[in-house]
């Protein structure tokens, strides 16, 4: 054999060993990074409350997720102050979880650790793969956002902190753990990974559904307090007028008895009463309004505390949490 011939044939080997490498190249990370590895007890609960497909976990497993404090969830994930951030993926590293401790928050660890499996999930996709499921993921969050503030605003976020490149990304954990109706071809793709998605999208439902209610009712509050304020403010406004008149009123009075003109004064006297009752009437009806609406601040006020507290218990920098 010529020694161009064998010269070639290395070559060939060569390209096609390096080409079946590439081919099996998540095979043999995946084989490599779960070697030896017994996920913890913690994290094979979360993969079953978020009935992960054998699929789903296998790409859960692969990433050894940890579920961590502050102090090294902001050092794995590069926490800075411009968001709240719950969970992280390091693509070719691991999956790391905020240990979000408070019970009222319950759900929370469930719905993010979907959410980074997904991104797992989107990294293995082929180009013709994550063009044709983009295409479709978009459409639905169009078809969402407007009725949505919520998936509209973390959608924002991301843009802002991670730029337009990662948003297709973020748009397929998000349409995949967070939107309930989706067209058929969608759910048939997303149950490579949930046997049952709807039971995710409960999770994500379950603690946005304890903020949002205590933000709505701080708003309602607002509107309450506001209307109420206006009328204070009215009602003062003709409480002064009217103490005013009544003032006057009694100068004019002393002035007649003081002349000597007790008939006029005493014509006086029943339209005067009935001034000094309405004054008073509107000053007692002012006072409970007063009352009601203190009361009505400290109870708007300890709601607003409790959603900042479960807001701070989201972040692992809770000082950088604006209190309302």
């Amino acid at each position: 054999m010529r020694t161009s011939t064998k010269l070639l044939l290395v070559i060939v080997v060569i390209f096609a060993a390096f080409g079946a490498l590439w081919y099996n190249r998540f095979a043999i990370y995946d084989y490599l990074r779960l070697f030896n590895y017994s996920p913890p007890s913690t994290v094979v609960s979360l993969a079953t409350e978020d009935t992960m497909t054998p699929y789903a976990r296998h790409l859960f497993y692969v990433y050894h997720p940890q579920i961590e404090g502050s102090a090294a969830f902001n050092t794995n994930c590069k926490v800075t102050d411009q968001a709240i951030v719950l969970g992280c993926t390091i693509i070719g590293n691991g999956i790391y979880l905020y240990n979000v401790t408070d019970p009222q928050l319950s759900g929370v660890e469930q719905a993010t650790a979907a959410y980074e499996m997904l991104h797992v999930a989107y990294s293995r996709l082929s180009s013709s793969e994550r063009s044709y499921i983009d295409g479709m993921v978009q459409t639905v969050y169009n078809e969402n956002a407007a009725s949505d503030p919520i998936i509209k605003a973390e959608v924002a976020s991301y843009l802002q902190t991670e730029g337009s490149a990662a948003l297709p990304n973020e748009l397929h954990s998000v349409v995949g753990t967070e939107i309930a109706n989706l067209p058929p071809a969608l759910n048939s793709y997303y149950a490579k990974y949930f046997n049952d998605r709807s039971t995710v999208v409960k999770y994500t439902d379950q603690y946005e559904g304890v903020l949002n209610q205590r933000e709505q009712a701080v708003t309602t509050d607002d509107q309450t307090l506001s209307s109420m304020k206006q009328e204070i403010n009215s009602d003062e406004a003709t409480l002064n007028y009217d103490y005013q008149q009544i003032n006057q009123e009694t100068s004019t009075m002393n002035s007649e008895r003081s002349a000597g003109n007790e008939s006029a004064y005493n014509e006086s006297v029943p339209g005067y009463n009935s001034q000094v009752d309405s004054y008073n009437n509107l000053l007692n009806q002012t006072n409970n309004l007063i009352a009601q609406y203190n009361q009505l601040v400290s109870s708007r006020n300890s709601v607003a505390v409790s959603e900042d507290q479960l807001i701070q218990s989201l972040s692992s920098s809770p000082s950088t949490i604006p209190s309302n």
